[in-house]
Parts: C-alpha cells; sequence; structure tokens
C-alpha cells in the first residue's frame, strides 16, 4: 500500500514540478507584459509600480531553475535534492507573502499616488521655457486613450495653462474628429468629464490586481510542491536508509 502511495505521489510530484515550470514562465510572462504596459507611461507612475513586475520577472526566472532540481529529486527520489527543492521553495514563499502584502498595499493606493504623479506634472505641459515635450506627449495621449481631463476634472488645468479667463484647455481634453479642416477650441464644457486619477489609476490597478491572481496561482502550487517534496524525501531516506 505504502508502494503504491508513494509511487503515486512521486508521479504527482513529477506532473507539478512540470506545471511549477510551466507557471514560472507564465509569472515571468504576466511581468513583463506590465512592465512593458507602464514603461509607456513612465512619468505618471512611482517607482513603487515597477518593483511589482520586477519582482515577477525575477521569480519567474528563479522558479523556472528551481523547477529542474524538483522535478529530477522527485523523479530520482533524491532525498537530497527534495530538501534543497523544499527549502528553496519555503524561502520563495517568504519573499512571495512580503511582496503580496506590498502590492496589496500598493493597489489599495494607486489612485492616490497616480493623482499624486499626474498633478506634479501638469505645470510641464506645453512648449518653452521649463516645459517638457515628453510629459506633454503623455498626457494628451492618456487623455485622448482614457477619454478623461486633467487631474480630477478638466478645471485642473487652468492655473496651469493660465487660461482662466478664457477656460482653454489641451485639444486632447475634448473629442473631435482628426482630418477636418476647421477652426478647433477645447474648453471646459465641451471636454471629457472623467478625471484621468480614476480613469488611468483604475487601468493600472487592473494591471497590479492580475500579477496579485498570479502570485496567489503561484503560491497555491508551491505549497503542493513543498508537501509532496518533503514528504518525499521523508519516504525515500526511511527506505535507502541514508542520503542517495
Amino acid at each position: 500500500m505504502w508502494s503504491k502511495l508513494f509511487t503515486t505521489v512521486k508521479y504527482i510530484l513529477v506532473t507539478v514540478n512540470f506545471l511549477f515550470l510551466i507557471t514560472g514562465i507564465i509569472i515571468l510572462s504576466v511581468g513583463a507584459s506590465v512592465q512593458s504596459a507602464y514603461n509607456g507611461y513612465h512619468p505618471f507612475l512611482s517607482e513603487r509600480f515597477f518593483s511589482l513586475p520586477a519582482f515577477c520577472i525575477a521569480t519567474g526566472v528563479i522558479i523556472f531553475l528551481i523547477s529542474f532540481f524538483g522535478f529530477y529529486g522527485a523523479f530520482m527520489e533524491n532525498y537530497i535534492m527534495n530538501m534543497a527543492f523544499a527549502g528553496a521553495m519555503i524561502l520563495m514563499f517568504v519573499f512571495q507573502l512580503s511582496a503580496c502584502i506590498a502590492g496589496y498595499a500598493l493597489r489599495s493606493n494607486t489612485v492616490a499616488l497616480v493623482h499624486q504623479q499626474l498633478t506634479s506634472t501638469m505645470t510641464l505641459y506645453g512648449t518653452g521655457t521649463g516645459k517638457s515635450v515628453e510629459v506633454t506627449r503623455l498626457w494628451d495621449q492618456v487623455q485622448e486613450d482614457f477619454q478623461c481631463c486633467g487631474v480630477v476634472n478638466a478645471s485642473d488645468w487652468l492655473i496651469p495653462l493660465g487660461t482662466q479667463d478664457t477656460g482653454g484647455l489641451p485639444v486632447s481634453c475634448c473629442s473631435h474628429v482628426y482630418g477636418t479642416v476647421q477652426t478647433f477650441n477645447c474648453s471646459v464644457p465641451s471636454a471629457y468629464t472623467a478625471g484621468c486619477s480614476d480613469s488611468f489609476g483604475n487601468w493600472v490597478q487592473s494591471h497590479a490586481a492580475g500579477i496579485g491572481v498570479a502570485g496567489i496561482f503561484l503560491v497555491l502550487m508551491q505549497a503542493l510542491a513543498v508537501a509532496g517534496a518533503l514528504w518525499m524525501a521523508k519516504i525515500s531516506r526511511e527506505e535507502h536508509g541514508a542520503y542517495p
């Protein structure tokens, strides 16, 4: 009975490690895709947002390497390799738990952090001395892509642009048809009503949530792999009477 159970656990653990290998690739892909998505809006995001996808990429690479040890230890019924694999997974679990806690705290503050970054860059919009072409392009891109205007609403632009009297806004604050031959003025009454801190912040938050889901799945896989590796190491040591 114990022999059959041992064989069953052995091949289950082999299968789990193969799935773990695939999971490492998935985690790596999720981290890389989020990192790529965030890179386009770098001036609008705190550096804290880039630490999570970077951690995902590093975790994916490490898991990819560790899974080979687990696969070999399970298939060869090697006590030392199984124990090394279980120890490495426990360390990874501690790191991931810390990252999940930090990610949850960051996710709850996403909109506030985005609000702060957007507000600090509004004075850089436009052309001339003290202005930034990159920030100007990004503001226009964000407002067009997310159909938003300003940080909270369109009136946020009036002081930075000095248009309190005219109510003028960036053209990207209003919906318009490209290619038409006409004079176009964008003002508060015709601007998008949504603020970018909410629209853009929710987009950033959804990507952070994707990392969290991938992390939870990985933790569950780890728990199963560690339990199987420890049990197999114990049985293999008892059967061989010494380290194989």
